[in-house]
């Protein structure tokens, strides 16, 4: 590779890196907002292989990913008065492959939610803290969301510390069936007292050349 070339590429990754950050970015505050056509037009909706895993299942493809966004989190939403869902989006790591043609990164993810699991009940106060794992691909020249998996770290009703929650005192969500994910959860650690914090999950994204589907969030 010239000297210019090399150059050329170096500059392709550093901008990849701030772009990916965009749309993380953009992902973050739409779901507050509960933009959820917003959120799924950020992912790789024509690439194969595009998913979506949250604690309770794993959303694959167009069609899993339309019952997640625009399908679950708009009927758990109505009308959105007095739902707030926010994660944020903290401590990065971005790597991008030699290529410049994918890329892996990960954030530690605070945040806290405003709402109820059953449409039309009063509005619960919690906080949710966990972590994004995520793998994005160039889709007709710009980046996209390729694997979302949010691996949980806790969550608790604002009135009580995460340590003294029981596991059913915040369930998964009960929904129709029609909105069910494609498969089981691939992750499943959430704090107790007596459990041990998980190493190195999500894995932390290390330099990389071409992609290895093995690796896959």
């Amino acid at each position: 590779m010239s000297d210019n070339a090399a150059l050329v590429a170096r500059l392709e990754r550093i901008e990849a890196h701030q772009q990916i950050q965009n749309v993380m970015g953009r992902y973050a505050y739409y779901h507050t907002a509960n933009m959820h056509q917003e959120c799924m037009d950020l992912f790789a909706l024509d690439t194969t292989g595009v998913s979506a895993e949250m604690m309770w299942g794993v959303y694959e493809g167009r069609d899993g990913l339309e019952r997640l966004y625009p399908g679950f989190h708009h009927w758990i939403d109505g009308d959105g008065v007095g739902k707030m869902h926010m994660h944020a989006l903290t401590t990065p790591v971005i790597e991008i492959s030699a290529d410049a043609k994918t890329a892996k990164a990960a954030w530690v993810s605070p945040g806290h939610e405003t709402m109820s699991f059953t449409p039309g009940a009063e509005n619960e106060a919690a906080w949710a803290w966990m972590k994004y794992g995520c793998d994005f691909i160039k889709e007709n020249g710009e980046w996209k969301i390729w694997h979302l998996h949010c691996y949980g770290i806790f969550m608790a009703p604002y009135s009580k510390s995460w340590v003294e929650v029981a596991t059913d005192e915040m369930p998964a969500p009960d929904m129709p069936d029609h909105f069910l994910p494609d498969k089981p959860p691939t992750s499943g650690w959430i704090y107790s007292p007596d459990k041990l914090y998980p190493k190195n999950e999500p894995e932390v994204p290390q330099p990389f050349d071409v992609w290895d589907p093995s690796k896959n969030y």
